[in-house]
């Protein structure tokens, strides 16, 4: 495989240290494990190479395999989600949270100024967030199945709408791809832009047109 290439993979990723399953676009292994999401998509997912569609260490093992390969692979933090940072790890008064209406518990999730954390502890006092990563310091395992490669454009034009969560609809019409974008009315223009950006950086072929 190449930088660039189109591939359509299966995976399981699982914390190495515990071989918990914490990820995975197969739906019975989802069921299996407890993960199971209702409003998830399941099924093969399709990634450009070289877009960071996934983490480093994973691109790296898909980079060295062939159309048809299962590959299991240990992922270090430094290619996974990196080291733990002991600076991102902060005390905030709990009355912070009281004013607001909130009261946080430990494993919660919680956005701060557009920057996600979890809580580790709460005190009478002071709740302790930590900004890392969940899976930050961990060495991951992942289970990869290379299914095939992409190479017919409307296809890849698809995939590069489900990749950034984006519906629509993509038809050829006269050697033009046209492009409806099912998403709000006052996020269209920017959506529309980082779309138009991917696909003139990975099918700079195709020629296109959004739909308003």
């Amino acid at each position: 495989m190449e930088r660039g290439d189109f591939v359509t993979i299966n995976y399981i990723a699982r914390v190495r240290d515990t071989m918990k399953v914490f990820d995975t676009n197969i739906e019975e292994v989802a069921r299996k494990e407890g993960i199971h999401t209702q409003n998830a998509i399941y099924g093969p997912v399709t990634i450009v190479l070289g877009a960071g569609h996934v983490i480093s260490g994973l691109e790296k093992a898909l980079l060295d395999m062939d159309v048809g390969e299962e590959k299991e692979v240990d992922i270090k933090p430094s290619e996974a989600f990196g080291k733990r940072n002991r600076s991102l790890i902060t005390k905030i008064p709990l009355r912070e949270f009281k004013k607001r209406g909130v009261f946080p518990r430990p494993g919660m999730r919680m956005e701060i100024n557009d920057r996600w954390a979890t809580v580790r502890q709460v005190t009478s006092g002071r709740v302790i967030l930590d900004f890392n990563h969940p899976l930050s310091g961990r060495v991951l395992h992942y289970s990869v199945q290379l299914l095939g490669k992409v190479e017919d454009t409307k296809e890849q034009i698809e995939a590069l709408l489900t990749v950034k969560g984006v519906r629509g609809d993509v038809t050829l019409k006269e050697e033009e791809f046209s492009i409806s974008l099912n998403v709000e009315e006052e996020k269209k223009k920017r959506v529309q832009r980082l779309v138009e950006r991917d696909i003139k950086k990975y099918v700079p072929q195709a020629k296109i047109s959004f739909l308003s």
